[in-house]
């Protein structure tokens, strides 16, 4: 059966919880993405999930996050206590040791960062200014109490720090997923497009991956180059977490909406991430607030959501899935009724006038489901960019690229080994649609396109 709700579903997968017996109930949820973070694995251990993940599904698409050029704190071998007034010294130079010494991992950020600077720890769950600059360090000022712990994330918001775009272990993680077939990787920290053309380079070696690039918005820069961005890679990730400490807090809402109408109107992949059901790490349901966060990351047109501890380490991973999953269908229902203005794409080209077209028949037909009998990617991408009402089921030959679709809003793929006529009966079928629901079947065949309309269970008319 083919699940109908339109929004993904992105969840992350842990190394120490990726078992066959969880993974399979978490895609039985409704999880429809997998997401490894390289900044807690090496390659060994992505390789052992991602077969497992395999070993699961090969319907489920497999999405790699690369850190980029981010700061994280090194050398805690335990938790340091902090109290609000207390001195640490931040450093990139490993050789300098005393009390309250913190590590980081950029060598160079004693030397860019002035004293009068915030520097915030983990998503700016603590604050600290740098008072002055000392010996290879940075004297800083805790403003709030808390715990610092070894490879936590440090924003240094309006501070341009001149990190490479791919690191060492970034440039090794894209030549990893080029050579395992991954399908996207998600790209920390983008702030231009010279940043994307960077992994593009190392694609070149080798032509027959199919991968997609999906850019971490994570700071102003990004942000302001958003639409550069895009024009080069599949898409963005409306990624909250290091966005929300790299800008003043009351900008966010305003800028995730922008993002998505970006990437709608160019008609790209988008995922809205960080802490949308975070509450239900430790509790088995959510804030009214995050439901509601949900709620409006669908209705401003994002294509999927993502989860990150929830899944990852939280105590009710399956639970927040489940709740995510039924806040989408929902929010889809009522989505006609809520949302009078959509960001519709201006790309110019024959997949989105031939879109136009066929989607201009499904709603004079009251089509429910698009069944499309092609490996015509750009079609299908196109039908998703106009978030129709129709669900979109298209009949892939290529596993990768029934994969791939998986993040596309309102398409849910079918595999088959051909593009038959029984291969489309096969897809109304799976679709699950009630009894007497129309449908528009489109077939290619000699470049063209052809078009009729169905009932489930029996043929309307040709």
């Amino acid at each position: 059966m083919i699940e109908t709700r339109k929004s993904k579903i992105v969840a992350k997968i842990a190394d120490n919880k990726s078992e066959i017996p969880f993974l399979t109930s978490l895609f039985a949820a409704g999880a429809d993405v997998a997401w490894l973070n390289t900044a807690h694995q090496n390659e060994a251990e992505a390789l052992e999930v991602i077969k497992r993940i395999r070993a699961t599904t090969t319907r489920v698409p497999i999405m790699i996050d690369t850190k980029g050029p981010e700061i994280r704190t090194q050398g805690l071998e335990k938790p340091l206590e902090v109290k609000k007034g207390d001195r640490v010294i931040l450093t990139g130079d490993k050789t300098l040791v005393g009390p309250n010494v913190i590590y980081v991992s950029y060598e160079n950020f004693h030397n860019e960062v002035k004293p009068g600077t915030s520097v915030l720890y983990d998503d700016a769950s603590i604050e600290m200014v740098v008072m002055e600059k000392v010996d290879r360090g940075l004297s800083c000022e805790l403003k709030s109490a808390g715990l610092l712990k070894n490879k936590k994330s440090l924003n240094v918001p309006n501070v341009h720090i001149s990190l490479p775009a791919l690191s060492e272990k970034d440039k090794g993680f894209i030549h990893f997923c080029a050579k395992n077939g991954i399908d996207f990787i998600s790209h920390s920290f983008v702030r231009n497009k010279a940043d994307i053309d960077e992994i593009k380079d190392i694609f070149k070696q080798y032509p027959e991956y199919q991968g997609k690039i999906i850019a971490k918005i994570e700071n102003r820069e990004g942000f302001d180059n958003v639409h550069e961005i895009l024009d080069h890679c599949e898409g963005l990730m409306v990624a909250r977490g290091d966005l929300g400490a790299e800008v003043p807090l009351e900008e966010l809402a305003y800028m995730q909406k922008k993002m998505v109408e970006a990437a709608l109107k160019k008609g790209k992949y988008c995922i809205v991430a960080t802490q949308v059901l975070d509450s239900m790490i430790k509790n088995p349901r959510p804030t009214r607030a995050e439901v509601t966060d949900v709620s409006n990351a669908i209705l401003d047109g994002s294509g999927a959501v993502s989860m990150s501890g929830e899944t990852a380490y939280g105590d009710y991973p399956i639970e927040a899935t489940t709740m995510m999953s039924r806040i989408m269908k929902y929010t889809e229902e009522k989505r006609s009724e809520l949302v009078h203005f959509t960001a519709v794409p201006e790309v110019s080209s024959p997949a989105y006038t031939k879109a136009t077209e066929i989607l201009a028949e499904a709603a004079s037909t009251n089509a429910q489901a698009i069944v499309i009998s092609s490996d015509d990617m750009d079609l299908i991408r196109a039908l998703s960019a106009h978030r129709p009402e129709a669900l979109i089921v298209p009949v892939c030959t290529r596993e990768n690229d029934a994969r791939e679709l998986m993040l596309a809003y309102g398409v849910r793929p079918f595999f088959s080994k051909t593009l038959d006529l029984e291969a489309v009966f096969q897809a109304i079928h799976a679709s699950s649609l009630p009894k007497d629901q129309h449908i528009l079947v489109v077939e290619q065949a000699g470049g063209q396109y052809a078009t009729k309309t169905m009932v489930t269970g029996k043929v309307a008319k040709s």
